[in-house]
């Protein structure tokens, strides 16, 4: 018995990076899995990555900034699947990097309707499942750039800071009606997302920063996803979860 045996998750974001470690593992580990993102040459890689591990799952379309997309999205996993049991919210961008005043409102609408409207249009779609089931589960990928600011760029952080106050809010909102909430932060992850968007200079300044002194594998950020979302995490509700190998313990020498 896996895990998640008779459950169903959706995971956003799954085309790549954390999202897929993510729905393979929920798949690892008994739960049929909504693929959803917008890239479907990556959602196709990731289900036939469950297909060969022995698991189940649908890949749906979906730009979760539309909201009727998302609604969709929980329709068509219900559809497949009977019920909604976990939702991962996790699809992001990192978008364009410039200082505030070099910032256009074109990127900083883009990037906060991704990444901070898209996590309330996918818990407000999934929360009506959740609520006639009378339990569920909530993971939202904030960043620790939703903890402390870092320059260039505004848009990303401002929505991740808002994903952790949003995922507080859900918490409080419906734990009496057996759902929790969670959210995680990761540092410095190797994907696709933040190789594209750091420069070589940077990566090796964050080396130089983690105690661990590396970045964290995709696989690693989904581990911490998995248990959070499983029963063995029944008391973590409404909390903002660090996965940075020690980045923000503070400022000091590292031996």
């Amino acid at each position: 018995m896996g895990l998640f045996t008779g459950k169903v998750a959706i995971v956003t974001g799954a085309a790549g990076g954390i999202g897929r470690e993510s729905a393979i593992q929920f798949a690892q580990n008994g739960a049929k899995v909504g693929l959803a993102d917008i890239n479907e040459a990556g959602l196709a890689e990731t289900a036939k990555r469950i297909a060969e591990a022995g698991g189940e799952s649908i890949s749906i379309m979906t730009n979760v900034a539309d909201s009727k997309a998302c609604d969709d999205m929980v329709a068509k996993t219900v559809s497949a699947f009977g019920k909604l049991d976990i939702i991962f919210n996790n699809a992001g961008i990192s978008g364009d990097r410039a200082v505030i005043t070099d910032t256009s409102n074109d990127m900083w609408d883009k990037v906060i309707a991704i990444n901070l409207t898209g996590v309330f249009n996918c818990t407000r779609s999934a929360l009506p499942e959740m609520v006639k089931n009378g339990s569920g589960v909530i993971v939202n990928t904030a960043s620790v750039d939703g903890l402390v600011g870092m320059g260039t760029l505004s848009p990303y952080v401002a929505a991740k800071h808002g994903v952790t106050g949003l995922t507080k809010t859900t918490a409080l909102e419906y734990s009496r009606k057996g759902i929790r909430c969670v959210a995680i932060c990761p540092g410095y992850i190797v994907t696709d997302m933040t190789n594209n968007a750091l420069a070589q200079e940077e990566v090796d300044g964050f080396n130089a920063m983690i105690p661990l002194g590396r970045g964290a594998t995709p696989a690693e950020v989904a581990n911490f996803v998995i248990w959070l979302a499983s029963d063995q995490a029944s008391y973590m509700n409404g909390s903002v979860h660090q996965i940075d190998g020690g980045l923000l313990s503070g400022m000091g020498l590292i031996t």
